[in-house]
Formats: structure tokens, C-alpha cells, sequence
């Protein structure tokens, strides 16, 4: 059994071919996919910690607050084979991306909506801290511009 991983190990990762095709396709400074790689390293950190340790149907959803990781996520796994070796070596196991294919069909329930963005805020600030949580839902850092 793999030993529990910390977010200080997982963030020591780099992959410069990830961080340059992320800079190409999304027209962005290579310091800036840079720093989306280091965020959506947290971001699967924190799947990891849900899948692992974290109470039973606490969730992990991507928003468009987070929108930026979730296309860096895209890019990651575009490399396959580095991206199966980094959450075998970090994680164990496989982490899939599960796109939400029923949110479009599904009759939005905005009571639902709030208690699960409460839950994932207070799991963000819990595993990754403040600083995380704010620059990812209040200052929207990594939401993609329209």
C-alpha cells in the first residue's frame, strides 16, 4: 500500500512539455502555465485527499472559477503515460477526469448547487488553505476570460 502523499511532495512535480503546450494552445506566457500547472497540481491533490480520506459524498467539481485548471488537466492528459506515472507515483492510482455529461439534461436544484460549492470551499480551504481558496473563488484567478 502506498504511503499518504503530501501536497509539498506533489508540488515539486514539473513537467515542462505540459506547461509549454498548455502556453502554446491557450496563447499564454510560459510563467503563467506555469503557475496553472502548480494550481492544477493542487487541484488533483485535493481529488486524491477526497477519494482517500475525505468524508463520503464530499465533492470535487470543477467551475468556472477553476475553469483554467480543468483545461490544464485536458493538457495533462493529453501525455498519458507521464500523466498515469504521476498519480501512480503520488497517488496510487489512477485519477480519472469524469466529465458531468447530465448537467445540461438535469433540472438545476440551486439549494443542491449551494451546499455542494459550501462543501468544496470549506474542503479547498481545509486541505489547501485560505490563500488557495481565495485566489481560486474570490479573486477567480483562474477563471478563463470571455
Amino acid at each position: 500500500m502506498i504511503q499518504p502523499v503530501s501536497l509539498a511532495d506533489v508540488l515539486t512535480y514539473r513537467h515542462s512539455g505540459v506547461v509549454r503546450r498548455y502556453a502554446k494552445d491557450h496563447d499564454v506566457s510560459l510563467e503563467d502555465a506555469a503557475e496553472v500547472f502548480q494550481e492544477t497540481c493542487k487541484w488533483l491533490y485535493l481529488c486524491y485527499r477526497n477519494a482517500t480520506d475525505l468524508p463520503e459524498g464530499t465533492v470535487c467539481t470543477m467551475t468556472p472559477d477553476i475553469e483554467k485548471l480543468d483545461e490544464m488537466w485536458h493538457t495533462f492528459l493529453l501525455f498519458t503515460r507521464d500523466y498515469a506515472d504521476f498519480c501512480d507515483r503520488y497517488f496510487g492510482f489512477f485519477l480519472h477526469h469524469v466529465p458531468n455529461e447530465d448537467a445540461e439534461t438535469r433540472p438545476f436544484d440551486e439549494g443542491a448547487m449551494r451546499q455542494q460549492l459550501e462543501q468544496q470551499y470549506a474542503l479547498v480551504y481545509d486541505v489547501l488553505g485560505e490563500g488557495t481558496l481565495m485566489a481560486w473563488h474570490d479573486e477567480c484567478r483562474y477563471a478563463v476570460s470571455v
